[in-house]
């Protein structure tokens, strides 16, 4: 337990001397417009990018739910809902009770980001610029890039940390006199005040914070990342969050491997082979898709009022027919067939509005759709039997 002195006019801190703790007892010493203020509490209030500890606050026969807790220079301020105003007056006796799993579920994601940080710092000195401590859910952005080899390596190290090393967490408040055989040890910036809190983690980091810690680094289990983006941005699970996606994305993997007709620890090297043909046929069948539309653009398949009809019975990506558009003829018209319903509707002359052709058709079988004169695109409730045909009655009419 750790040692306070005790100022009237403050709050006691009892999730710093007894954070294990889920119910106290204290006396309502203020009211304001926000909430109450207790003489001591066991709710942490919102900060260092910790959310507050949630519960519930019973006073007298009736319980006040607290959704949101605060600090305001020394005084916790437990918001509360202003129908309860009128019931509370300033001596009232309450008991309070915290929810437990949110509690420790924080406590474990804060104590996780100072391994965390510790240890990239330890070994790529490398500092972290800001923490957003969540429910089992954890957001880091650090000063320079992290290559994925020695995210790797920080990683395993965590873990090794979070799973069986088991160091000790130990918080201390110490005055700014006494800072003098610590401050060259502490990672981070150094607050101005009256009391400073800090804590260490034994044979790896020390740090200014104010937020809640397990005893013990193993109660924290194993780390998931989600998210790595350019080097600098990371996201991770711990707890139950973690423990749910390493238990799917091992069967999934495992799935993986058996489809891949590989070992598990070649999934990642035999995928990337994969990708590699995939990339390569791709450009095969783009230069064969172009050899396609080559010969399609010099054999129209009807002749409407000098109007030139080309069908293409294939589906095709708008980027790749824009592309490849300057090899059929003006004044012509084309017809992709998606798929049994859907159609695109291409018009190379100023004589046939595209979109108007399509609206037609969805008048005639259902559907829906739309464009502009030169490019329209629709699904049909019932397909077109012969849209040839039918297309040349509607441009002859």
């Amino acid at each position: 337990m750790i040692n306070f002195e005790f100022d009237e006019k403050m709050t006691r801190k009892l999730f710093w001397e007894t954070p294990y703790e889920r119910e106290f007892s204290a006396k309502v010493i203020s009211i304001t417009d926000e909430g109450i203020i207790l003489d001591q509490t066991l709710f942490y209030p919102f900060g260092g990018n910790q959310l507050s500890d949630q519960g519930v606050i019973k006073i007298k026969d009736f319980k006040i739910p607290i959704k949101n807790v605060t600090k305001e220079d020394e005084k916790i301020i437990h918001h509360i809902s202003t129908e309860f105003h009128k019931k509370i007056k300033v001596g009232d006796e309450v008991i309070g009770k915290i929810d437990w799993k949110r509690r420790y579920g924080l406590m474990k994601s804060h104590s996780s980001q100072h391994i965390f940080s510790a240890v990239i710092k330890n070994k790529y000195n490398i500092d972290t610029v800001r923490a957003n401590i969540e429910f089992e859910d954890i957001s880091l952005s650090i000063s320079q890039e992290l290559s994925h080899e020695q995210l790797k390596s920080a990683l395993q190290e965590i873990n090794e940390i979070c799973i069986s090393r088991n160091l000790k967490f130990e918080g201390k408040i110490i005055s700014p006199k006494d800072l003098g055989r610590y401050e060259n040890n502490i990672r981070g910036n150094i607050p101005s005040e009256d009391q400073i809190r800090i804590v260490e983690i034994n044979d790896l980091d020390l740090v200014c914070c104010g937020g809640t810690h397990v005893q013990n680094s193993t109660e924290i289990g194993p780390l998931y990342l989600y998210n790595f983006k350019k080097g600098k941005e990371i996201k991770y699970y711990i707890g139950d969050k973690a423990l749910n996606l390493i238990t799917h994305l091992n069967v999934d993997l495992l799935e993986l491997s058996n489809s891949l007709n590989a070992p598990i620890e070649k999934v990642k090297e035999k995928s990337e082979k994969n990708m590699e043909l995939i990339s390569a046929y791709k450009e095969k069948n783009e230069i064969l898709l172009n050899k396609t539309l080559e010969i399609a653009a010099q054999s129209p398949i009807s002749k409407i009022n000098d109007i030139l009809v080309f069908f293409l019975d294939f589906k095709i990506d708008h980027k790749t027919i824009a592309k490849n558009l300057h090899l059929f003829p003006l004044e012509s018209f084309l017809i992709i067939k998606m798929s049994a319903k859907r159609f695109r509707f291409i018009s190379k002359t100023q004589y046939i509005d595209a979109n108007s052709i399509l609206q037609v058709f969805i008048k005639k079988y259902g559907g829906k759709g739309g464009g502009n004169p030169n490019s329209a695109q629709g699904t049909f409730e019932i397909e077109p039997k012969s849209i040839i045909s039918e297309l040349k009655q509607i441009i002859i009419s």
